[in-house]
């Protein structure tokens, strides 16, 4: 099997029972993400709906579309990253064989992996240091705590994610050598 075929094959949607299980979260994950920014969009839309047509725009609608879409887009990488579907800007590695392309894969991935679990700990962290300091946020008035906590599961699966494609990238799917 060619080196291309191989790489491709990392990617495709997993037939094993680990791979299966964080595809499926990662689904559902993304899907409450893709709910959750869709609120925002109609938030956003009727703040700015509100302050054009009656001069009053929805009140502390900059934070809630803060909260919002940090959670959204925690919530939507594990799924992009199962998907291979991340950003690439491959302007210096175009040309590289593929063996190089998926060494540096390999890298990016488990590199991903250590910042998403980090950020995953100090996301908790913070929403623990939050919750004990009484922190709020500036219009609203609401607590902080809980915005931090719910980023945690999205860059824990994220991590979880990431270690599990460069898995699949040192050792490819069977029926794939």
């Amino acid at each position: 099997m060619a080196e291309s075929e191989l790489e491709a094959s990392a990617w495709a949607k997993p037939t094993d029972l680990l791979g299966r299980f964080l595809y499926a979260v990662s689904v559902g994950l993304a899907l409450v993400g893709a709910a959750i920014l869709f609120m925002v969009c109609a938030l956003s839309a009727y703040s700015v709906l509100g302050r054009w047509l009656f001069s009053e725009p929805v009140l502390g609608d900059v934070e809630l579309v803060q909260m919002g879409a940090a959670l959204s887009i925690a919530a939507c990488l594990p799924y992009a990253q199962m998907r291979n579907a991340h950003i690439i800007v491959d302007f210096f590695t175009l040309k590289a064989p593929p063996a190089i392309k998926r060494g540096l894969d390999i890298g990016a991935a488990l590199l991903l992996a250590v910042c998403a679990a980090v950020l995953g700990w100090r996301s908790v962290v913070g929403g623990i240091e939050s919750y004990h300091y009484g922190e709020s946020s500036m219009i609203l008035a609401w607590p902080l705590w809980w915005s931090f906590l719910m980023l945690g599961p999205g860059f824990f699966l994220l991590s979880l994610t990431s270690l599990y494609t460069a898995g699949r990238l040192i050792h490819p799917p069977k029926g794939s050598a």
